[in-house]
C-alpha cells in the first residue's frame, strides 16, 4: 500500500485495465503517458507533515513608528511572511499574515500592532510586534 491508503497501486490497476480495453496495440505509449502524468500530479503534493521549519516575519518600514496625532487613518507600512519548506525552498506566505492592532490616532501614545502567521504545515511564527508611537509633532 502506498501513503495514500493504496489509491496509487489502485490508480495504475485501472489505467492498465483500460489500457487493454481501449488502446490494445498502443499499450505501452498509453501507459508510459499515464505514469509521466500521475508523476507530475505527485510532486504536486501538500505538506506531508515532515516540516519542522517555523515561518518568519520581516517588518516593513521604522520600527518604532512615530505617528501624527489626529491624523486619520492609522496606515502600517506592513509586513512580509516567509516559509521554508520541507524541501527547503523558501516561499512567501504574506497573504496568510493576522495582523491585529489598536491604534488610536485621536490619542497620544505608544500602541502596538502584531503580526502572526502559520505555514501549511501548521507552524507558527514567533509574533513580531511594531511600536506606534502617536504623538503631537510640529
Amino acid at each position: 500500500m502506498g501513503r495514500n491508503g493504496g489509491h496509487q497501486s489502485a490508480f495504475f490497476v485501472f489505467l492498465q485495465y483500460k489500457t487493454e480495453q481501449l488502446m490494445p496495440t498502443n499499450k505501452y505509449a498509453f501507459l508510459f503517458l499515464m505514469a509521466g502524468i500521475f508523476i507530475l500530479l505527485s510532486a504536486c503534493k501538500k505538506d506531508d507533515g515532515t516540516d519542522k521549519n517555523k515561518p518568519f516575519i520581516k517588518l516593513l518600514g521604522p520600527d518604532p513608528l512615530t505617528w501624527n496625532l489626529g491624523v486619520s487613518p492609522y496606515a502600517d507600512p506592513g509586513a512580509e511572511a516567509w516559509d521554508i519548506t520541507a524541501n527547503n525552498d523558501t516561499i512567501n506566505i504574506s497573504d496568510r499574515l493576522v495582523v491585529s492592532e489598536n491604534v488610536d490616532v485621536n490619542t497620544a501614545g505608544d500602541y502596538e500592532v502584531r503580526f502572526n502567521v502559520s505555514d501549511e504545515a501548521g507552524n507558527d511564527a514567533d509574533e513580531v510586534t511594531r511600536l506606534v508611537k502617536v504623538r503631537l509633532t510640529k
